[in-house]
């Protein structure tokens, strides 16, 4: 009997329980129910107000927003405490709400950046939604606090665009924090990890890292909101911003704000066609994060690395660089090899087509600016060792200084970025290109079709280098007028100048050259009169002309057995094809002419006998005369 009421007890008393938990929490609800609609009595009426320090605060509160609030199992009294509805007003003294004591976890708000924030500043009041829901408009709840302009630019930036909101940067919730300019970086680095890393090993973050309040950190440039990242706005805005500001950059060197001035008038700074970009930007040369000291190996500014950096947008350029002289000393490490900025300078970029610092004299001075020691002698048309400098007393640059504009330069001749050695095939100046240099269009064209097809020419062409060109009879750099106003000094050259190879025993024989024509010619009536002084004897130009020199084989020669009429004729009028049976250049006189020969020795033999018989008449006759006086 004892255990059978033991078991009716067991399930009794369970029953009992739950019978009276649901009748206490059925007679709570009823008692919250009622407590809450007396409050709602009063207060749902829209026109509620009370008056305090003369202002008027409304007191209603929406009874269906209310009762769908995330608070809507709690009564009134649960936040505001000490309240006595049957008094007006209902406390004397007033407390504020404490959320805290109910929500534990949003303790952290009293010490960070929102601790003065009132809850109901983001919650509201009596609408409180449930966190989810909240969270999903979080940054339109913050703009609509945040009312500074620079915030509300954030509806238009990159970030808004790409769904980031406030609580990406500064944290949601309760653990808002305020961003400081040393953490500015990390903060950016949890979407721009790559940037971040480039940032921490720029010149900026060294500078920021030794305190200096000035060193720029990604808002900087980018903005705090309006994050932009357009080139003109991230450069004009940013960049030049900080640079031009000359307390921060003063003087006059490099790196000071009115050295970095100089961009804004280079062609760099000029817009493009579209109007939306610049041609280069700040960015394009230095970088955009990873910033470094110049000095630095591995900056994009770095002497050793310019080329780099300009051919990502000046490619061909490059490649013919990096294949000249200049670039080849370059990537030898010669650190006074030039590179763009030493020709073209940093900032102050001017546009080659336009802009006088490009003209063709200062082009010249800016090369002779390195090339003005001497160090790289040449041999001018007379064969004399002479310098580059020699190119200042030349004809080509007196002309530049008169203003001809024609007149060639250092680039046209070695070119602009291809300065190759005149051993590389592809060079200028290689000795078998050399003549179409110096025909280009607007300078020698005529004479180089004159040149074309010579005997000097052809042998040029077939890799002959003994055959001359352009600048073994006219030199490199010192080059003269062709209008010497004396013209027997111009003789006496011109006949040195083919003497000093024709009469070259080694380059003879290399050639199969007629032997001793410089010799028979200076025995030549010609070169007997050149050699007195006469202004007016021919020489070597007169009948071979000087650029379409050929053999006389050839009909187009000037020296052609049926051209000599004409070309002596020059000198001698009347002059016949009858007149030239024998050669001009007589090598061995008595088998080439020997009335020539005959009658040259007949001269001697009179010329010889008739001073040596005066000679002996004179003796004979002194001697008689003397006898005379002693006989006496």
């Amino acid at each position: 009997m004892e255990i059978r009421n033991k078991n009716i007890l067991k399930v009794i008393f369970p029953v009992v329980l739950i019978t009276g938990l649901l009748i206490f929490a059925d007679s709570y609800s009823r008692i919250s129910k009622g407590n809450t609609d007396i409050c709602l009595s009063c207060h749902e009426d829209n026109t509620l107000t009370m008056e305090k320090d003369g202002k008027k605060i409304p007191l209603y509160v929406d009874p269906d927003r209310y009762k769908k609030s995330a608070h809507q199992m709690a009564e009134c009294e649960d936040c505001h405490e000490n309240y006595d509805p049957d008094e007006l007003p209902h406390s004397k003294t007033p407390s504020q709400v404490n959320c805290i004591s109910c929500h534990k976890e949003a303790k952290s708000i009293e010490t960070n950046v929102h601790s003065k924030v009132k809850c109901y500043d983001c919650h509201t009041r009596h609408e409180v939604r449930p966190a989810k829901e909240f969270a999903k408009d979080q940054t339109r709840n913050c703009l609509s606090c945040h009312k500074n302009r620079d915030i509300q630019h954030y509806s238009s930036s990159v970030h808004a665009k790409n769904n980031v909101g406030c609580e990406g940067c500064h944290n949601g919730g309760h653990t808002v924090k305020k961003i400081s300019k040393q953490e500015t970086a990390n903060v950016c680095g949890k979407c721009h990890g790559g940037h971040e890393k480039d940032f921490n090993n720029s010149i900026h973050m060294s500078v920021l890292k030794r305190g200096d309040k000035n060193a720029p950190t990604c808002t900087d440039c980018h903005g705090s909101h309006k994050i932009v990242r357009g080139k003109i706005s991230v450069e004009s805005e940013a960049c030049l911003k900080c640079h031009l500001d000359e307390e921060k950059f003063p003087g006059d060197s490099l790196g000071s704000a009115k050295f970095v001035a100089h961009y804004k008038t280079s062609i760099h700074a000029s817009i493009d066609k579209e109007g939306l970009l610049e041609a280069a930007g700040c960015v394009d040369c230095h970088g955009d994060h990873m910033v470094q000291n110049p000095g630095n190996p591995r900056a994009s500014t770095n002497h050793a690395r310019l080329m780099e950096t300009c051919g990502k947008c000046h490619k061909d350029v490059v490649e013919s660089f990096n294949k000249s002289k200049h670039g080849k000393e370059l990537v030898k490490g010669n650190d006074k090899a030039p590179t763009c900025t030493d020709c073209h300078g940093e900032h102050d970029i001017k546009s080659t087509l336009i802009s006088n610092d490009f003209s063709k004299l200062n082009l010249t001075e800016k090369c002779l600016s390195c090339h003005k020691d001497g160090k790289i002698p040449h041999k001018n048309f007379k064969g004399e060792e002479e310098l580059i400098t020699g190119y200042q007393n030349s004809v080509h640059y007196l002309a530049l200084k008169d203003g001809n504009h024609d007149a060639p330069t250092c680039y046209e001749c070695h070119g602009a970025h291809e300065m190759e050695s005149a051993d590389n095939p592809s060079s200028k100046i290689n000795k078998i290109n050399i003549a179409k240099t110096c025909g280009q269009s607007n300078c020698h064209v005529n004479q180089l079709n004159d040149f074309t097809g010579s005997i000097h020419e052809s042998g040029v062409s077939k890799g002959n280098k003994d055959a001359p060109t352009c600048n073994n009879c006219h030199g490199n750099h010192g080059i003269v007028s062709k209008n010497i106003d004396n013209k027997q000094e111009k003789a006496k050259d011109l006949v040195k100048l083919c003497y000093d190879c024709h009469s070259s025993v080694e380059l003879v024989e290399r050639n199969d050259l007629p032997t001793q024509v410089g010799e028979s010619f200076k025995e030549s009536f010609h070169g007997l009169a050149i050699r007195g002084g006469s202004r007016e004897a021919a020489n070597c130009e007169s009948c071979h002309g000087n650029h379409n020199i050929r053999p006389s084989s050839d009909s187009l020669s000037t020296i052609s057995k049926k051209n000599l009429p004409q070309t002596c004729g020059k000198c001698h009028p009347g002059a016949t094809e009858v007149l030239f049976t024998k050669k001009i250049h007589l090598n061995d006189i008595e088998k080439d002419s020997p009335w020539v020969f005959w009658i040259t020795r007949f001269y001697m033999f009179m010329i010889f006998g008739i001073i040596g018989f005066m000679i002996f008449h004179n003796v004979l006759d002194l001697r008689r005369k003397l006898k005379s006086k002693k006989k006496k």
